[in-house]
């Protein structure tokens, strides 16, 4: 297990309303994104960590099902301008406290509250668990108006659940979040991903949905040109309206420098359809399933990784991961049924399918794939009748349909009526294995010639390598290394600084006038420890020599344990016992006279 990772847990709401759970979830949400931010460190995504809202399960057992070694846990109680939030920071091994405090603030004070929250969960995490770079701020002010700012995750709340009714509210609560603060950069960018998926709804048409969304990226970087969500939305835009690629990867790589973390549909739908690097896609999909692991969506989108890659079985395997999470996901079950007709498993794939009829009424694109699983069974001309008497939102659905049955007249027809209508998928015609029957056909390669395909430069580069570098990198040289060592040692020889039981890698930074991030590498990298090894090892030579002095015997060893800093009786005995081999009681007993 990586020793460097964490879940957050939904924090309980123990406001007098109930209706304040939008406040509670936000606040652990922007807990998660802040602490996505640290390159070395693997936070769990939100659905996987709030899978367990409500429940009273056992730290160790949450753990063990999302494999990590912390979690924070929390509770918030909000009333009137005034919030109140406790948290603790627990270890899954054993149950045990790290950390705990609570925080009395304003609403105004919001944003430095998440930030220093953030700082020191990201701090106790280092001091246990090894070094990690951390940036000195990472949480930045979204808003100085409090009313926004709470409309701003009432919106949130209902953009991340992603049903009709939900983006709808999330749309009208998002954009008086604007007309309270006009220069709400991130409200902006949410109303512009809002659009696109106002479109993937067919609430407005695919047409009008990206000219609202560029309008509205375009609205919050005008304020901010580092806003990551909007440099995310205008990634879109570029790719499946404007088909200009070198725009839409550049976009992506702006929106990844800005922050961005864990929203990987953009950037596999890139190398598989612009680059064919299918290998590269699916494993950034496999990262993602791993920080997501008890989400329906990571594996459902690992499953369609593999499907367009044409990895038949590997897409079922994934899609049933999803299924057996949520059985009755309509999105995994038709995507399950198309996977089986390809592999030629027609009576499973038409039982699946006709569930995910029955689960959709046959909206959506199920019907679609009930076709695409006749044609694979040889009912073509069944089909061909079907198509004819069909209407169809998206043309590039039936096209598919009739390449599949190697009618490139018709393909091509509407082919040309996705080009006129800007569909989103014709990206897919460089290297989608469903155009492969109809690729030679002269009108095929003339509407291919103006996609512009040719147009654009390979870039392979997992995206969690574009993070920024922070300024104040942790590598020192050799001379400063042997200065700071000195300096460290000097300071650590007084029993002051040592005992002090507010002693942190910040503070022990400052008195010896170096970076935190430089002092952690320096202690993990040169001295082999983390911190708080460093530190107990210390206090545990102070507690040897207290306890063998004769002058001491009528101090309890809980006592000088206390007085040698340690700051809890299982910590004392943990690191005693793991140091020596023995429990103090039996160490005591050999080396005293």
């Amino acid at each position: 297990m990586n020793q460097r990772s964490i879940a957050v847990l939904p924090f309980d709401n123990l406001s007098s309303d109930p209706e304040n759970e939008y406040f509670s979830d936000g606040m652990a949400e922007e807990i998660i994104n802040a602490l996505s931010k640290i390159q070395s460190l693997k936070v769990i995504a939100r659905t996987s960590s709030f899978a367990f809202k409500g429940q009273k399960i056992d730290v160790r057992i949450i753990g063990n099902k999302l494999g990590v070694a912390s979690v924070i846990e929390g509770s918030i109680r909000k009333a009137g301008s005034r919030v109140r939030i406790a948290i603790q920071l627990i270890r899954t091994d054993n149950g045990f406290h790290i950390w705990s405090e609570t925080f009395d603030r304003t609403l105004e004070d919001i944003f430095d509250l998440q930030d220093e929250i953030s700082l020191l969960v990201a701090d106790r995490i280092r001091e246990n668990f090894g070094h990690m770079d951390i940036e000195d701020s990472l949480v930045s002010s979204k808003t100085s108006n409090p009313e926004a700012y709470d409309l701003f995750l009432k919106a949130s709340h209902h953009f991340k659940r992603k049903d009709l009714a939900d983006v709808k509210e999330a749309l009208l609560l998002f954009t008086k979040a604007t007309e309270l603060d006009p220069e709400f950069t991130e409200a902006y960018a949410y109303i512009g991903e809002t659009y696109l998926h106002h479109a993937g709804f067919n609430l407005i048409s695919a047409k009008e949905g990206f000219q609202k969304s560029r309008e509205y990226a375009q609205k919050a970087l005008n304020i901010n040109q580092k806003d990551m969500r909007a440099h995310k939305v205008m990634a879109y835009v570029h790719l499946f309206h404007d088909w200009n690629w070198e725009a839409a990867i550049q976009s992506y790589n702006q929106a990844v420098a800005a922050g961005l973390n864990n929203e990987i549909d953009f950037i596999t739908n890139y190398y598989i359809f612009i680059q064919k690097d299918y290998d590269l896609a699916i494993a950034i999909a496999k990262e993602n399933q791993s920080r997501d692991p008890l989400h329906i969506i990571s594996y459902w989108w690992l499953g369609l990784c593999y499907y367009l890659s044409g990895r038949f079985k590997e897409a079922l395997s994934a899609f049933e991961e999803s299924l057996r999470i949520d059985p009755d996901f309509s999105e995994a079950l038709r995507w399950k049924g198309l996977v089986l007709g390809y592999l030629g498993r027609f009576e499973e794939a038409f039982q699946t399918l006709d569930k995910a009829i029955e689960l959709t009424k046959g909206e959506g694109l199920v019907k679609l794939d009930l076709m695409t699983v006749k044609v694979l069974s040889g009912e073509i001309e069944g089909v061909l009748e079907e198509l004819e008497n069909s209407h169809y939102i998206d043309p590039c659905d039936p096209a598919a349909l009739y390449s599949l049955m190697n009618r490139p007249d018709k393909a091509v027809y509407f082919l040309q009526k996705g080009l006129e209508e800007k569909s989103s998928m014709m990206v897919s015609l460089k290297y989608w294995w469903v155009w492969d029957n109809i690729r030679e056909d002269q009108g095929f390669l003339e509407i291919y010639k103006q996609m512009n395909f040719e147009d654009h430069k390979v870039h392979r580069q997992h995206p969690s390598n574009q993070q920024l570098v922070i300024a104040q990198s942790s590598q020192m040289t050799e001379e400063e290394c042997e200065y700071f060592l000195q300096s460290l040692r000097a300071k650590m020889a007084l029993e002051e600084v040592v005992t002090d039981t507010n002693l942190t890698l910040r503070s022990l930074a400052e008195q010896i006038e170096l970076h935190p991030n430089k002092l952690s590498w320096l202690i993990n990298m040169k001295l082999g420890q983390n911190f708080n090894d460093y530190v107990n090892s210390h206090r545990l030579s102070i507690f040897q020599r207290k306890v063998i002095d004769k002058a001491n015997a009528h101090i309890t060893l809980l006592g000088m344990a206390y007085e040698s800093g340690f700051t809890s009786k299982s910590v004392f005995n943990d690191f005693f016992k793991k140091s020596t081999g023995l429990t103090p009681k039996a160490w005591v007993k050999a080396h005293r006279n």
